[in-house]
C-alpha cells in the first residue's frame, strides 16, 4: 500500500516535469485555430465536451453570445496535455477551463499576437 502511494506521487512529479520541460522547446508554438480557442476563453467563451453513451465524445465552444461552434478535437488535446485546461469531469458534458497557467499562457499569446513583429513593416524605399 505504502509502496502504490509513492508510486503514484512519483508518477506526478515525472508528470510535471515533463510538462513543464516538454512545452518549453520550439514544438510549443500554438496553431491558429489554438490561439483563437484560448483567446475566446479567456473573453469569457465556454468549452464543453459532450459524451455520449457510445463513447463519442466532441467540444463545443459556447460564446457568450450566438451560436454554439464545433472544436476539432486536435486543438483541444494538446491543450489539455500541456495542463492549460482543465475538465470538470462531469457526464454527460463536461465543462473545460483555463488553468491558471492556461490564463498565463493566452494571455501572453494574445499579447505576443497584437504585437506586430518588426519584420511584418516594409523596409524604407527612401534609403
Amino acid at each position: 500500500m505504502i509502496l502504490r502511494a509513492a508510486a503514484e506521487r512519483m508518477g506526478v512529479c515525472l508528470r510535471t516535469v515533463f510538462r513543464r520541460n516538454a512545452y518549453d522547446s520550439t514544438h510549443s508554438a500554438f496553431t491558429p485555430s489554438q490561439t483563437r480557442l484560448l483567446d475566446a476563453l479567456l473573453r469569457g467563451d465556454t468549452l464543453k465536451s459532450p459524451r455520449y453513451l457510445d463513447g463519442g465524445k466532441e467540444y463545443r465552444l459556447h460564446p457568450l453570445n450566438g451560436e454554439a461552434v464545433s472544436v476539432p478535437a486536435e486543438d483541444v488535446r494538446p491543450l489539455v496535455d500541456r495542463g492549460l485546461l482543465l475538465s470538470n469531469q462531469k457526464f454527460p458534458a463536461a465543462t473545460l477551463i483555463l488553468s491558471d497557467r492556461g490564463r498565463r499562457v493566452a494571455a501572453k499569446a494574445k499579447e505576443a499576437a497584437a504585437t506586430p513583429h518588426p519584420a511584418a513593416f516594409p523596409a524604407d524605399p527612401s534609403q
